[in-house]
Formats: C-alpha cells, sequence, structure tokens
C-alpha cells in the first residue's frame, strides 16, 4: 500500500514521503494516528497545497519539544514511596508516576514519551530514564527513588 508521511516517522521516511508499507501498518497506526494518508492523486494534490502549513506545524512542534528538552536536562524527579526490607519498593514506580511528577513541577510530559527501558523501577536510588519527546529529540532524564519512612 502506498501512503505519504504527514510527519516524520523513524525508521520510514520524513514530511511528504511517498513510500510503500504493508496494509495492517497503514490501516491500523499509520492512517488513525494521522502519521499519513493514502496516496490517491486527491490526497496527493491536497497535500502539496498544505505542505507549507504542515512543515511549520513540524517546525512548531520540533521547536516546543527542544524548550522541552532543555528543561529537562538538569532536572531530576524525585519520587517517595514505600520501601521494604533491602531498599525494595511495594509496588513500582512507572512511567505514569514519572509522567505526573514531571507535570506537577510545570514541565509537561505524557506517559508514552518517557521510556523505561527495564520496566518499571522497583527499587530504591537513582535511575536514568529516557525521555522521547520527538523523533529528533531524545533527553537523559535522572529518577530518584527514595523511602516514604
Amino acid at each position: 500500500m502506498e501512503i505519504i508521511l504527514l510527519e516524520k516517522v523513524p525508521n520510514l521516511g520524513g514530511l511528504g514521503t511517498m513510500v510503500k508499507v504493508k496494509a495492517g501498518y497503514a490501516r491500523n497506526f499509520l492512517i488513525p494516528h494521522g502519521k499519513a494518508v493514502l496516496a490517491t492523486k486527491e490526497n496527493v494534490a491536497n497535500f502539496e497545497a498544505r505542505r507549507a502549513e504542515l512543515e511549520k506545524t513540524q517546525q512548531d512542534k520540533l521547536a516546543s519539544a527542544q524548550e522541552r528538552a532543555a528543561q529537562l536536562q538538569e532536572m531530576t524527579v524525585v519520587i517517595s514511596g514505600k520501601v521494604g526490607v533491602e531498599g525494595k519498593l511495594f509496588g513500582s514506580v512507572s512511567a505514569g508516576d514519572i509522567a505526573q511528577a514531571l507535570t506537577s513541577a510545570g514541565i509537561a510530559v505524557d506517559r508514552h514519551e518517557i521510556r523505561l527501558q527495564e520496566g518499571p523501577i522497583r527499587f530504591v536510588g537513582e535511575h536514568e530514564v529516557a525521555v522521547h519527546l520527538h523523533p529528533d529529540v531524545n533527553v537523559s532524564l535522572t529518577v530518584q527513588v527514595v523511602s516514604e519512612n
């Protein structure tokens, strides 16, 4: 299935690229999430008419992501939780918990932007967490988990 990308998609292409992908990937992910449209004559003409608007929108998103990344670079998030023997948490610290702590600190971050490589955090201490704000903007964040006691 041939599609036109409306934004940059990792490992696929950038704005305006016409690519062939499997039908299920296009129907189930790219088109419903607004990342692509089918490459019909009408859609190609519509895209060319809107190209400047879409490029400006992409630049605005990139600038916003870079601004948020600059705020996050020096930041350390402290999350407290109940701790048992040997520093193990009762429960865990998830991406949603980290996103909520960042949002309450004044930086809007969605839980889907936080990448926990080894799953939820289950131990007290400092942990490095990757934050994926834009296909071109990634930042590392320090999360410190402390005991409530």
